[in-house]
């Protein structure tokens, strides 16, 4: 089979190499995307470096895959799937949305996931239960995460398979819900005439939201990296801690709007690194204020579990699954014939 995997965002590549259908990854590599001018020269560094034979790819990337000119939503890259097919000379090429990717990993999870999930099952898929609730079992459950954007996929059950919903929720209005967050919307739409929830709650919407913070303050604004954002808020200083926790705050109504719209009532995992590496901020945000302020369906949010998601590979292990899939593969795989 040979199959190669990679999880490619807007920041990184991951990639992950599999001899047979039933092996485990092995030669797990990241890559910096900045580093390379094209997929095609990342995909060849990561071949002739590991000495792989590769017949089969999958590519989870952080943009709509549907045509076969594939355009990454936070990246420069590009690529034609067909001539990306013939260059590495492989046998079959399937490229998926890097969230249906993580929804894939989960598919287990999701298997497996009952009235009475144990903290012992949860842990087994790497998971970290951040707020307690009821699942209902024959319900969907959604997968987000902040990184270079905001990915967001539905898992849902589709004649005894299960099946990720794609689709581009980041990219929905940004929905302010006090007086702090309106004036956030009001700024940023002085320097654009559209505002999402990716806008606010990804590496790019944190450095949005320094600035504003920074201009209401009335202090002079240096473009920092959102990385540096997060190392000052968590070491308390003032106006990077209230950029992550308005985050966060934002963050749980977007949650609870997708959950709302998806019928996601199975559960809430959360992935990528930043809402990891600041989530000991979580409480002090308006987070779980915000993820239940819903009038009367207080109650339908409230009773859904969230769990924070650990693995930083979910995303190549789900390629891999993914794979496997043939009824959702059928029609998306391009064919070296």
């Amino acid at each position: 089979m040979n199959l190669l995997v990679a999880d490619i965002g807007g920041t990184n590549a991951r990639f992950g190499f599999q001899k047979k259908l039933s092996s485990n990854l092995e030669l797990i590599n990241y890559l910096n995307c900045k580093d390379y001018k094209t997929i095609d020269d990342a995909i060849t560094y990561y071949i002739q470096k590991n000495e792989l034979n590769v017949e089969n790819i999958v590519l989870s990337v952080a943009g709509p895959c549907s045509d076969n000119i594939v355009k990454f939503s936070n990246n420069k890259w590009k690529f034609d799937k067909l001539k990306l097919l013939r260059k590495l000379n492989v046998d079959s090429l399937l490229a998926i949305n890097d969230f249906v990717a993580q929804g894939f990993g989960f598919s287990n999870f999701y298997k497996e996931q009952n009235l009475n999930t144990s903290i012992k099952n949860i842990e087994k898929y790497q998971l970290k239960l951040i707020k307690k609730g009821i699942p209902i079992k024959d319900s969907n459950l959604l997968i987000t995460g902040p990184g270079t954007g905001l990915g967001v996929c539905t898992l849902t059950k589709l004649n005894n398979y299960v099946y990720p919903i794609e689709g581009e929720g980041g990219n929905v209005n940004f929905s302010p819900q006090d007086e702090l967050e309106i004036e956030l919307l009001k700024f940023l739409l002085k320097e654009k005439n559209y505002v999402s929830f990716e806008d606010v709650i990804s590496g790019r919407g944190l450095q949005n939201i320094y600035k504003f913070i920074n201009y209401k303050n009335k202090k002079s604004f240096k473009n920092v990296p959102p990385s540096v954002i997060g190392e000052l808020a968590l070491s308390n200083e003032p106006i990077a801690k209230k950029t992550v926790t308005i985050m966060f705050s934002i963050l749980g109504t977007a949650i609870s709007s997708y959950v709302l719209i998806n019928g996601c009532q199975r559960g809430v995992i959360i992935t990528g690194g930043i809402f990891k590496k600041l989530s000991k901020l979580l409480d002090q945000s308006n987070f779980f204020f915000n993820l239940i302020n819903k009038g009367n369906y207080k109650n339908y949010v409230d009773n859904v579990p969230i769990y924070l998601s650990m693995d930083e590979s979910n995303g190549l292990k789900g390629s891999a699954i993914c794979f496997k899939n043939k009824y959702f593969t059928k029609s998306r795989t391009v064919y070296n014939i």
